[in-house]
């Protein structure tokens, strides 16, 4: 686990759901909601090491993941922000693969709740990049802020 805590495992964990809650906009996930999320858990890439360990984690911990979640008082934002700061640690790919998996697991609902469940609807695609925005780490922001560009603007 790279040496997290019990308590930042489970904020690593509980990524993926929140990028699923602001989707579907609520905290608790219908059953077919459920049923596309854990689809997408077990589909997501596994040549992420961290990346396939919290999936696997997730998995393993179906039983009682989203009911911790539930549990939870963090919103969407302070939870991504805080697996943002989590990612902070691991080496900048690390972190872009791990987000990538959490998004996966997103672009995986989000395609089951589009059109025919087969393509990914407008909005859903906007929040996936908003979520994206978030869980970026400091650094990436800082890289990508048209600001800190050696060009002038």
């Amino acid at each position: 686990m790279n040496g997290w805590s019990d308590a930042e495992w489970l904020t690593l964990q509980l990524g993926s759901v929140w990028v699923v809650s602001a989707l579907v906009g609520r905290a608790r996930l219908d059953e077919l909601e459920e049923a596309a999320f854990w689809r997408s858990v077990d589909d997501a890439p596994q040549d992420s090491p961290l990346g396939w360990q919290l999936m696997r984690a997730m998995t393993l911990n179906r039983e009682w993941l989203l009911d911790a979640f539930e549990l939870d008082n963090r919103s969407i934002v302070s939870g991504l922000n805080e697996v943002a700061s989590l990612l902070e640690r691991v080496a900048p790919e690390v972190s872009r693969d791990t987000r990538e998996c959490m998004l996966r697991v997103g672009a995986g609902l989000a395609r089951a709740r589009g059109p025919f469940g087969q393509r990914i609807s407008d909005q859903d695609s906007l929040t996936l990049q908003l979520l994206a925005q978030l869980l970026e780490t400091a650094d990436e922001t800082a890289s990508d802020n048209p600001l800190n560009a050696a060009a002038a603007i």
